[in-house]
């Protein structure tokens, strides 16, 4: 069922984003492109930052690819270029990833893709809709010093962004390496050791590596995550900052759940949610899948995440609200922070998270040096910090959105 506050929406560049999404996704809603189009008066401005901001540049490009003669020249050129540009990255990404698996089952060592290439091969398999500009990969916990080991003799580095080693192993659960190649193309991995940082008494997806399939992959086989463990990856995604309300991960979410609609384990994803506390997360990306597209979500799921009522009413009310503002999500931290008290099954969760949030988080989250007498200061009075900086931001997005 689509949602009747986005269909209604008054401004015609936010109305022909939504409408090359769901002509992407259910192939419907061609029609409105072009009568938004002809009706010309969108402001492309805001369009193009739209499609930036959210990753569906190439998605984009194939939306309007059949009106390309009523677009502005400068917008055909840009999607146009930024579309060959992401195939040729795309490749290879793949082709790193492939040496990358190669190199580690020679040493006995499984490693599956998360998000991007795995998705590329199942579910976009043909079709060059998905933006990548990374490679995500999965090692158990106990080989990820022999995974360090593979990818230092491929030529990768460890790149840490200025924030030391033991912040990355102790308060994340990945760390990022990057390699040089010729052409000026830099190469980045992350490599996790599992999908979320660890939480007391709590094993995130214990069965994960027994439920791993093959998957063919340029024909060569390789194992990737199950449908539902991709799925709980995406929607742990969205407790990331700066990608909350991302559109290319609710269109991964949407597809994934329309491929394998037959077969998906319910149940499984019920169970884990339940068991490790993050039905509040799951619920969350199922209301984005539900109110950008008309994805079919059994009755019982939403019945048996067991979500408060007042708690599905302001999250799907969020939603609806914030789903296109502001442009740049980085800028905007009382969204993030709004989210992130949503994406939690406990208040306490993420009170815990923001008042013992490491300094480095802290800088990197407010766009501060990480390590100076300024930031020192700030951080030890984060109490009075982080609220007025809320309050600051909701001001200052709220005049200018007046003033628009």
């Amino acid at each position: 069922m689509l949602n009747d506050n986005l269909n209604k929406m008054n401004n015609p560049a936010d109305s022909l984003v939504l409408y090359i999404l769901r002509n992407t996704i259910e192939e419907k809603d061609g029609f409105k492109i072009k009568d938004i189009i002809a009706g010309g008066i969108i402001d492309w401005a805001r369009f193009k930052d739209l499609i930036i901001c959210h990753e569906i540049v190439v998605i984009a490009y194939l939306g309007l690819k059949p009106y390309f003669s009523l677009l502005p020249l400068k917008l055909a050129e840009f999607l146009r270029d930024r579309y060959y540009a992401n195939i040729v990255r795309c490749q290879r990404l793949q082709q790193a990833f492939l040496g990358i698996t190669e190199a580690s089952n020679r040493l006995g060592i499984s490693v599956v893709p998360i998000k991007g290439v795995a998705l590329l091969e199942d579910i976009y398999k043909g079709r060059n809709l998905r933006q990548m500009a990374d490679i995500d990969i999965l090692v158990k916990e106990n080989d990820f010093s022999k995974l360090e080991g593979v990818l230092y003799g491929l030529g990768y580095k460890k790149e840490l962004g200025g924030l030391k080693e033991g912040y990355w192993k102790k308060s994340q659960c990945h760390i990022s390496f990057l390699k040089k190649e010729s052409g000026n193309i830099t190469l980045f991995i992350d490599a996790h050791w599992a999908l979320d940082f660890k939480r007391k008494n709590r094993v995130l997806l214990p069965k994960l590596w027994d439920r791993v399939r093959k998957l063919d992959f340029q024909g060569r086989n390789i194992e990737v995550l199950s449908p539902e463990d991709t799925f709980i990856s995406l929607a742990m995604h969205n407790r990331r900052f700066g990608r909350v309300l991302g559109f290319k991960n609710i269109c991964d979410s949407a597809l994934l759940l329309d491929k394998y609609a037959s077969c998906f384990d319910w149940s499984y994803v019920l169970e884990e949610s339940r068991k490790s506390k993050f039905c509040s997360t799951v619920f969350f990306a199922l209301c984005c899948v539900k109110i950008l597209f008309s994805a079919h979500i059994p009755d019982f799921v939403w019945k048996e995440l067991k979500v408060g009522r007042w708690k599905r009413l302001i999250t799907t009310r969020f939603i609806e609200r914030n789903i296109y503002y502001p442009v740049d999500f980085t800028q905007d931290k009382d969204i993030y922070l709004k989210a992130h008290f949503l994406l939690y099954d406990s208040i306490l969760e993420p009170i815990t998270y923001i008042l013992n949030i490491p300094q480095e988080q802290f800088a990197k989250f407010y766009n501060l040096v990480q390590y100076n007498r300024i930031t020192g200061f700030f951080y030890r009075c984060r109490f009075l910090y982080i609220p007025f900086k809320a309050i600051f931001f909701k001001n200052k997005n709220g005049a200018l959105r007046h003033s628009k």
